[in-house]
């Protein structure tokens, strides 16, 4: 008698490929009471194609079949992902804000530059007085802010 794992992936296998693609991963997921959104179909694909050839064979398959919480992996690397995607969405975010208040470029906010970002800050964060919120920012006391003493003093604000 046939493994299960074979006999599911012969059934949902609808095209006789001898794979599983995008589109019958998805009908698996639904089948198993999992549904996922079609993006997340795309990036369980990806996790589970170990080649990288666009397609889930069988032996590819198999090894994420046996795993007992299959669709728990799956859901746990996707929010993974999504944590990833949105944190280097949020560092982009403020390193072009920070370049906007480097006018010269030259990878610091000095004295001359900082009065503008505080004026920014202000208006979302408690900075108290310029000399105080430039103290905060100023980890090192050099006079300068550099882009990791920004990003170290946004994220200590972000779990506040």
């Amino acid at each position: 008698m046939p493994l299960l794992s074979k006999i599911i992936f012969e059934y949902f296998d609808k095209n006789k490929s001898g794979t599983i693609d995008v589109s019958e991963l998805k009908m698996i997921a639904e089948e198993m009471g999992c549904p996922l959104k079609d993006e997340d179909v795309e990036k369980s694909l990806q996790m589970i194609d170990k080649n990288h050839d666009g397609m889930v064979s069988y032996d590819e398959f198999q090894q994420w079949w046996q795993k007992r919480d299959r669709f728990s992996v799956l859901q746990e690397e996707l929010e993974k992902q999504d944590r990833a995607d949105h944190l280097e969405q949020w560092l982009e975010g403020v390193t072009q804000h920070f370049n906007f208040f480097d006018k010269d470029k030259s990878g610091f906010i000095h004295a001359h530059e900082f009065e503008a970002l505080y004026n920014n800050l202000k208006q979302s964060y408690n900075l108290g007085s310029m000399e105080e919120a430039r103290a905060m920012l100023d980890e090192n006391n050099d006079g300068v802010i550099s882009l990791q003493e920004y990003l170290r003093w946004l994220r200590a604000q972000r779990s506040h």
